[in-house]
């Protein structure tokens, strides 16, 4: 899925990779019942609720990079 989130980034011309945030949303706090990237650019331009939804402090929101080290050292994702 990150790969997806990268190549769609491409696509729409996205050059400052150090910019973005992909992630999910942790449960019970999913809108959605299925899983889903949110692939975010420019991430220094988000807005305060999105900042609340899909930030660094947020509750409800795991990175990419997050996830995959808790699924390594943990085997799953808390």
């Amino acid at each position: 899925m990150e790969e997806m989130g990268r190549s769609v980034l491409q696509k729409k011309k996205v050059t400052d990779l150090d910019d973005i945030r992909m992630g999910f949303h942790m449960p019970p706090f999913s809108s959605v019942p299925h899983l889903h990237l949110h692939v975010i650019a420019p991430a220094s331009q988000m807005s305060i609720r999105s900042l609340r939804n899909y930030g660094p402090q947020s509750y409800w929101f795991i990175t990419v990079d997050k996830v995959l080290q808790q699924l390594r050292t943990q085997n799953q994702v808390k």
